[in-house]
């Protein structure tokens, strides 16, 4: 049965759509009513069962003796209806027809009687690594994805009928893993409400902290985490009440099953309480929007777009199972910074970041952000925590790509609005904006390092488009899904079941792109983000007329940025980098107020500029201690004399200083030597 996907929030960046959840503890296939969660994919014309190597139907291999007679052979293997067809290249193996309704076995068996016969075999069928295109039974095409030929909510549907990745297709995946599938050397950072380590199509590729002891109490490698062996979770026990301890309770971003209901009368809507992890939620409407635990399943989702296993075999069933994520070997570090209803603090959201680019990610995808676009001076300042994470991560080289927002207006969300992130819209199978799809604002003029729009970002711009509706992914139940099939009839399905879903949302047009990006730093060790978003944005494919009313939008436009994303991985070889320029603004002389100590100093480096880049980072430091970040700050300093120095980094972690003087006096009064 499916049921509405809750509408986006101001954390996470999903569109309303269709979540289809089903049965899949093992070899778990889409439900698509209720119906018997027990049947198997073994029934499914869709579902490819393998025993063992593939080998060829109609001929096998014959190793005569080398002393043997090869005329006599094949007049004797005529009889049995065996028919040379060629030999193998400087040898005395041939290549034999089989004779029409016999088995290779059997042809086979009955080949070894004949006399000079040494050998006589199947011929395997071998392929490059793995198999192009993937035979993951979700990983189908479909032109129109919003029609199927049968109605879920009115019909029990044969769910191999509703499911399909027409995303991977439109941008051309194929294209890119026949040059690359990934290395598990590279690392996605998958920044979000947690993730199922234990699904099927996800476990092989979690990522494991090399430095940490699995179980044994201790922070083995000292990063203030205990036994944070597969990602770190930064909510904890903070099941979603505005009011609840940010605190972290645990190191593990899991999504596990176990746990019981028990009776509440506080608990709303329900009288009944989920008591298990935090992380599957807890059935109960905590922060009052009417959405229950919509936050749990997506970690799980956005992690399986970038990088599920691939072309990969059910260990029960020996069936190929679920889908094909964009980086097929890349490793997916998950980090827990969402809630289960669906939101985070910003505290949260930094310390993930950090902890990301402290433990060696190369790729950080967020699928959440903040509308700034009402948001006040206080607001803004808020956010300062989350930015200076991001520039931290930037600053080792981590490239952070992060979803453009739902709100389907102009203006990016934070922290999309950044610079120093890959900002990423949505788009349909038609090749036009996703209507939720939040845009650039028109104003603003790609790479000029200017704010032209006045919003207070500079070079705010989308990068591309990602397919972002009717996605399929990997997801798990919630607390609140386990009860609500319960009350449609489908019981036994506990939280943190593992389960395929259905959804809209810049959300999951961004681990698309992240998924990519993470394909050519694996092809290119050590690319920088002006490398990757000049690879992006070049192969991109511009979309004319983003919106489809008619225009003729050539190049760059707001709506779909550089175009809509093709996969494609390029050799990069790219040119020395040039450094930036730093310009601290000239030096100044401020006059406290009345019989004030300090005065607020107002700091400008919008002098400073990138000769083949962009700026990504401005940090402003006294005595080799960061006092504010930004191209322009405002900061209180006491009366004296101070050396302010200006440290800008561009988008290939290239850095250069600059220094201003600012002497803080009192008007007609001695200047004190105070710094």
């Amino acid at each position: 049965m499916a049921k509405p996907f809750p509408a986006a929030s101001m954390v996470l960046l999903v569109a309303t759509g269709l979540l289809l959840h089903v049965s899949a503890a093992r070899a778990a296939e889409p439900l698509a009513a209720p119906r018997d969660p027990a049947a198997s994919a073994a029934s499914s014309p869709a579902a490819v069962r393998v025993g063992a190597p593939r080998t060829a139907s109609r001929h096998i291999l014959v190793q005569l003796h080398p002393r043997a007679d090869e005329l006599r052979f094949l007049r004797d293997a005529r009889a049995q209806g065996l028919r040379r067809l060629t030999r193998v290249y400087g040898t005395r193996w041939l290549a034999m027809a089989i004779p029409a309704g016999a088995s290779p076995a059997q042809a086979a068996a009955a080949a070894r009687t004949l006399p000079g016969v040494l050998r006589a075999t199947l011929d395997p069928v071998v392929s490059i690594n793995d198999q192009i295109p993937p035979r993951d039974p979700i990983y189908k095409d479909d032109d129109d994805p919003s029609t199927k030929p049968c109605d879920p909510l009115v019909q029990i549907c044969d769910p191999w009928d509703l499911v399909d990745q027409w995303g991977l297709f439109e941008v051309e995946a194929e294209t890119a893993w026949l040059v690359q599938r990934g290395e598990p050397g590279v690392v996605i950072a998958i920044l979000d409400s947690g993730v199922d380590l234990d699904h099927d199509d996800l476990v092989g590729n979690i990522w494991t902290n090399p430095g940490e002891i699995a179980g044994n109490g201790v922070d083995d490698d000292g990063n203030g985490l205990v036994d944070d062996v597969h990602g770190a979770d930064f909510v904890g026990g903070n099941a979603g009440d505005p009011h609840d301890d940010p605190a972290s309770a645990d190191a593990s971003p899991d999504i596990p099953e176990g746990g019981a209901w028990v009776a509440d009368p506080t608990a709303v809507p329900f009288g009944i309480r989920f008591d298990g992890d935090p992380a599957a939620g807890d059935g109960i409407d905590n922060d009052g929007d009417f959405l229950i635990d919509i936050g749990v399943t997506h970690g799980t989702f956005v992690a399986g777009i970038a990088g599920a296993r691939t072309d990969n075999l059910n260990p029960d069933t020996l069936q190929f199972e679920g889908m094909a994520g964009a980086c097929w070997h890349c490793r997916l570090m998950p980090v827990r910074l969402i809630n289960a209803e669906g939101w985070a603090f910003g505290s949260d959201a930094a310390s993930a970041i950090h902890y990301a680019a402290s433990m060696g990610a190369h790729v950080i995808n967020i699928s959440w952000g903040i509308d700034l676009t009402a948001a006040g001076p206080a607001e803004m300042e808020a956010i300062q925590v989350i930015a200076d994470a991001i520039d931290f991560a930037v600053s080792r080289g981590v490239i952070v790509v992060a979803a453009a927002g739902n709100s389907g207006t102009a203006g990016l969300h934070f922290p999309a609005s950044m610079r120093s992130t890959i900002a990423v819209g949505s788009s349909n199978w038609l090749d036009r904006r996703s209507a939720f799809s939040s845009h650039a604002v028109p104003a603003e003029i790609p790479d000029n390092g200017l704010d032209d729009d006045g919003n207070g970002w500079v070079d705010d711009v989308l990068d591309v488009v990602a397919p972002g509706e009717l996605i399929w992914s990997t997801a798990v139940l919630s607390a609140y899904d386990a009860l609500l099939y319960e009350l449609l009839g489908v019981p036994g399905l506990a939280p943190g079941t593992d389960t395929y879903g259905a959804a809209d949302g810049t959300s999951f047009a961004t681990p698309l792109v992240a998924g990519h990006v993470a394909l050519i730093v694996a092809h290119n060790p050590g690319a920088t983000l002006g490398q990757v978003r000049q690879a992006l944005r070049s192969s991109a494919l511009d979309l004319l007329d983003p919106n489809g009313a008619g225009d003729a939008l050539v190049g760059y436009d707001a709506y779909s940025g550089f175009g809509r994303l093709r996969m494609v991985v390029p050799t990069l070889t790219p040119a020395p980098n040039v450094a930036p320029v730093a310009d601290a603004g000239p030096d100044q002389t401020v006059n406290v107020k009345g019989q004030a100590e300090a005065a607020t100093v107002r700091l400008d480096a919008s002098g400073s500029h990138d000769p083949d880049g962009t700026l990504v980072s401005y940090q402003w430091l006294q005595d080799g201690v960061q006092i504010a970040t930004g191209v322009t700050a405002a900061v209180s300093l006491e009366i004296g004399a101070h050396t302010i120095t200006l440290r800008v980094t561009d988008d290939d972690q290239a850095s250069s200083e600059d220094q201003t003087t600012v002497e803080v006096a009192r008007r007609g009064g001695k200047k004190s030597s105070k710094r």
